[in-house]
């Protein structure tokens, strides 16, 4: 049996990416995703493309319905904050941004983000 019960919405899979697609059955091939589904229970993952350079997830998906649109950003961000420790009480180095920084870096979550973090 499956363990996708247990798994989280969002799974880090960049230390065993091959060994968690093994499990799985390839449904669709996006723009460096993957749409997936456990044969068990048929939990369904967009599952990101193997980069070296890049965290690579697993995000676990409601439905097959526009798919590689699912936003899973606001996920991503929230496991970015967490690895760091959290937030500081100064303010980003951004011009003119308000938001908080994260632990150990000069900047906010979402500029983080945009400038391609994702661990």
């Amino acid at each position: 049996m499956c363990n996708c019960n247990e798994q989280l919405a969002l799974i880090d899979i960049s230390e065993n990416h091959s060994d968690f697609k093994s499990k799985l059955n390839q449904l669709d091939v996006g723009n460096w995703v993957l749409l997936m589904q456990c044969p068990d229970c048929k939990q369904l993952y967009k599952v990101d493309e193997w980069d070296k350079y890049q965290t690579c997830y697993a995000v676990k998906i409601p439905s097959p319905e526009n798919w590689e649109a699912f936003d899973s950003e606001s996920l991503i961000k929230e496991k970015m904050v967490r690895n760091r420790g959290g937030l500081t009480n100064e303010t980003c180095m951004w011009s003119d941004c308000d938001i908080q920084q994260v632990k150990g870096s000069a900047y906010c979550v979402n500029h983080l983000y945009s400038g391609g973090t994702r661990a």
